[in-house]
């Protein structure tokens, strides 16, 4: 069972330097990819199963998920452009927070790392028992978070994988990094492989008759708007918060292949009353994004065990090219598309 306490002090010392994995003679995510059984198919071992992209040997380890704050102070984050998967969640104020997805791609520094949300609990389901990095919780939150079947590698777990930055203001400057934390997962019993996300397509096959071309969508989540638009250099949508150009700490522009805008509602959190809580499973209106084009559709999801399902407006299955795919979760009304 996962085990998780209250929020820690972290007293640690501040050097960025700390926060690569002790030295090996073994790369530490190959030591988890060695210790952990192929789930997938033997057709789909040379895929990336939450990107789709093919490599020659794809790793067979648990996908890591961190909460990364997305508060003006935050940015520019840490190591956020190597997720593969991004979901953007509404918290308290009309702010939003990251629950980032690592798995075929690391990062020496990861963050700034913020609390747990029950909106994390359905996330974590889709992922096949992963690792889950955060900086503790309310009470009743970790609570019941127990009942998650997921691997703890948060602050509370191991501290000394967690270090605060002195050059930005608590309580957005915890950071980490992938190899520890995976370290850590390995040692609390490592985790299982994820499902392959989304229904993929190959790079040359043609759109479908339903994608029509767009410069982009708005979101609007209260107090944080973010706009995407398409940029065929990068080959991406390029993403803008509050009027500024998103960019990691390295300046790199933030811009996934694909954007999906999966309408859904948010109800009172059952651990807090101030906070929202998004509702994943059920249904709703869907928008798919790649290419420079747009696809309308809907999501479904029958229980919390089962994969979200993306289908046109005709029902059939919403392919998407391999690629990073960033996931926004706002409420009905909140999305504007940006037509040619």
């Amino acid at each position: 069972m996962p085990t998780s306490t209250t929020t820690q002090e972290l007293n640690a010392p501040d050097e960025t330097a700390a926060l690569t994995a002790p030295p090996s003679s073994q790369d530490p995510e190959q030591q988890v990819a060695d210790a952990v059984s192929t789930t997938l198919p033997p057709a789909q071992r040379d895929v990336w199963p939450l990107t789709g992209v093919k490599g020659e040997e794809v790793g067979d380890w648990p996908a890591l998920v961190v909460k990364i704050d997305n508060h003006d102070r935050a940015r520019p984050q840490f190591g956020i452009n190597s997720a593969d998967v991004v979901f953007e969640e509404i918290v308290e104020g009309g702010l939003t927070r990251f629950a980032a997805v690592f798995h075929s791609q690391g990062a020496d520094i990861v963050g700034p790392v913020r609390s747990v949300r029950t909106s994390d609990f359905d996330l974590l389901r889709n992922f096949n028992r992963p690792l889950f990095a955060n900086s503790g919780g309310n009470e009743a939150v970790l609570e019941l978070l127990r009942d998650v079947d997921y691997v703890d590698v948060s602050s509370n777990a191991d501290v000394d994988s967690y270090r605060r930055l002195t050059e930005r203001q608590s309580p957005h400057n915890l950071v980490t990094s992938t190899k520890s934390l995976r370290l850590v997962g390995d040692d609390r019993g490592g985790g299982g492989s994820p499902s392959l996300l989304f229904v993929r397509r190959n790079f040359d096959e043609p759109l479908p008759a339903t994608a029509v071309a767009v410069k982009g969508v708005d979101v609007s989540y209260g107090a944080t708007s973010v706009t995407y638009r398409w940029d065929q250099d990068r080959n991406g949508w390029i993403r803008r918060q509050n009027g500024s150009l998103h960019v990691d700490v390295a300046g790199v522009v933030v811009a996934p292949e694909i954007v999906i805008v999966q309408t859904i509602s948010y109800r009172r959190s059952s651990a807090d009353g101030r906070s929202p809580e998004a509702v994943l499973v059920g249904e709703g209106s869907a928008l798919v994004l790649y290419d420079g084009h747009l696809i309308e559709g809907f999501w479904e999801r029958g229980e919390a065990t089962a994969l979200t399902r993306y289908t046109d407006r005709a029902g059939e299955a919403i392919t998407m090219p391999p690629g990073i795919t960033w996931v926004a979760l706002p409420r009905v009304g909140q999305v504007h598309i940006v037509e040619q």
